[in-house]
């Protein structure tokens, strides 16, 4: 079932995220540094429950990444993204956007959400329930939020400039990214901001993709395009 939600722009989600930085470095005393630690926002200062557990077996769809239960402040991750730590960080920085973007609206009956038991013989209860590959606007905007909150753009802006000063110019960067070819060049610099920044938690896959939103790489064969 498809979660219906308002349009929100780029700058919204962004906004958002680091709304919710200031406020953990509030309850903390001081700003977070990469790697966020997503798990303590959830946990410590949302006040959420965590769990990794089989979601796959105990929903009965075989392509589930995390769930989270709306009434019970209950965030739950596969047991499949175990040891995986960029898509695990990333699959609960996605929760945390559904918990912050998404509940209020939920929660005023403007959108309605299917029911799961998150325990068997349970009661069930509304429950906003993520698949590998969905592409509806929730998920989009819980996807955007999660880079935002992971890599914020004046963190990865310093590691970038501290490995090539200014942004690299890749040859036919846009054509090669278009036609699903990998980027040797790309995916060497994500490695590299990823370490002198810190952002252990994130996969080089998510980092790329955060790298050319930020135009923090350029296009050598058409130089006057922003990349989008």
């Amino acid at each position: 079932m498809e979660l219906k939600v308002p349009f929100l722009a780029d700058r919204q989600l962004e906004s958002a995220a680091t709304e919710l930085l200031r406020k953990y470095a509030e309850w903390k005393g001081a700003p977070p540094r990469p790697p966020i630690p997503v798990d303590d926002i959830v946990e410590g200062l949302l006040g959420l429950s965590l769990s990794i557990d089989d979601l796959r077996t105990r929903l009965g769809k075989n392509d589930v990444l995390g769930a989270t239960w709306l009434d019970d402040g209950h965030v739950m991750i596969d047991s499949s993204l175990e040891g995986n730590e960029g898509r695990f960080s990333f699959t609960l920085a996605h929760e945390t956007g559904h918990w912050v973007l998404h509940r209020p609206i939920i929660e005023m009956e403007k959108v309605t959400v299917p029911l799961f038991a998150r325990e068997p013989n349970a009661k069930p209860g509304p429950a906003i329930v993520c698949r590998d590959g969905q592409r509806d606007s929730a998920e989009i905007q819980a996807d955007r939020f999660a880079a935002y909150l992971l890599m914020p753009a004046t963190d990865v802006r310093a590691a970038a400039r501290l490995v090539t000063g200014d942004p690299l110019a890749i040859d036919r960067l846009e054509a090669r990214r278009k036609a699903g070819e990998l980027v040797p060049e790309l995916k060497s610099l994500a490695a590299e901001v990823i370490e002198r920044g810190s952002f252990s938690n994130v996969s080089n896959q998510a980092m790329q993709i955060r790298l050319v939103a930020l135009k923090l790489v350029t296009d050598a064969s058409n130089p006057q395009r922003s990349l989008l």
